[in-house]
């Protein structure tokens, strides 16, 4: 379950273009970091380092941005989703593909286009890893917006990837997990989020198939019926899940945020359940846990429900 939330997270954000071009082989002094990876990058005149995810933005332009995404997979596998007909399913229009190398990794440069909420993104990606992850960086823009599509595919043609960098995908996130609670151990960051479980293996092979993944909203939108939301974010996941009516929608509070609590059965599988919290921040946004495990296990209830109940924000 929680491969096929990792792979539609991916086809959700996508991007980039420039074929034929090659990657620079050093980083110049215009160069800059994004937080907590070993990547490197010139970002367009206009663009600054997010506050919200890992990568840049235009502070005046909600729709134009570069973002970088670390995934728990190998190339192999995550590469074979960035086809034709994959992406067709997503509502995606795949433009143009070309092999390319990142430092010394495999890659693939990526243009398509996306409709969404009555307008159309043109969107390019840079997907390059190895066996043990794999690394996706999306620019994304309005197609009509030749110039900023222009200085955008610009920018992700610099990319730099050193991997004499040492890099901590933690110290981009703004958050904190006490990871030493229980027995679920940190497999990844992906995104705004950690991806934790019991045995490192995506998915999971352990017996209570206990997992939990966090993230934040990379957009700080604002939510007037907050209860009304947290049960509709469940038609939001891959398999079909539904609010276990005997178990209730509570109310609940983390490092002074409040929000709800809820568990959910797996329509589509018999033998899995899902415990997801929400946090509303209140400069708006959200913080979102999803814990899934194998119906009936109350150890893995309490491992994610104690690692949960650890999160603080970092000041």
């Amino acid at each position: 379950m929680i491969k096929r939330i990792r792979i539609t997270t991916l086809l959700l954000s996508i991007s980039i273009a420039g074929f034929g071009q090659e990657l620079p082989e050093e980083k110049s002094e215009n160069h800059i970091q994004i937080k907590g990876m070993n990547i490197f990058m010139v970002p367009p005149t206009s663009f600054e380092s997010s506050n919200n995810f890992k990568g840049f933005q235009n502070p005046n332009d909600q729709t134009s941005m570069i973002m970088a995404m670390e995934i728990p997979g190998p190339y192999s596998e995550v590469s074979k989703g960035f086809n034709s007909e994959m992406l067709q399913k997503q509502g995606m229009k795949l433009k143009t593909k070309k092999e390319i190398k990142v430092a010394e990794f495999d890659g693939i440069l990526i243009e398509l286009d996306q409709s969404a909420n009555g307008m159309t993104f043109s969107k390019q990606i840079i997907v390059y890893g190895n066996e043990k992850s794999s690394t996706l960086i999306n620019g994304v823009y309005l197609k009509d917006s030749i110039q900023t599509g222009k200085k955008i595919k610009e920018s992700i043609l610099t990319t730099f990837v050193d991997s004499k960098t040492e890099s901590n995908p933690r110290e981009a996130l703004n958050y904190s997990l006490n990871e030493n609670v229980g027995s679920l151990k940190f497999k990844a960051v992906m995104g705004n989020g950690m991806l934790l479980n019991r045995d490192l293996k995506t998915p999971t092979e352990s017996e209570d198939k206990a997992t939990l993944l966090t993230d934040k909203s990379f957009a700080n939108v604002e939510i007037k019926n907050e209860k009304l939301f947290c049960i509709s974010r469940l038609k939001k996941y891959p398999d079909d899940y539904s609010v276990i009516p005997s178990k209730g929608i509570n109310e609940i509070e983390i490092d002074n945020l409040k929000g709800f609590e809820l568990f959910a059965k797996n329509n589509d599988k018999e033998n899995e359940e899902m415990y997801q919290v929400i946090l509303f921040d209140q400069n708006g946004g959200y913080y979102l846990f999803i814990g899934t495990y194998v119906t009936g296990s109350e150890n893995a209830i309490s491992d994610i429900k104690n690692v949960i109940q650890t999160f603080k924000r970092k000041k």
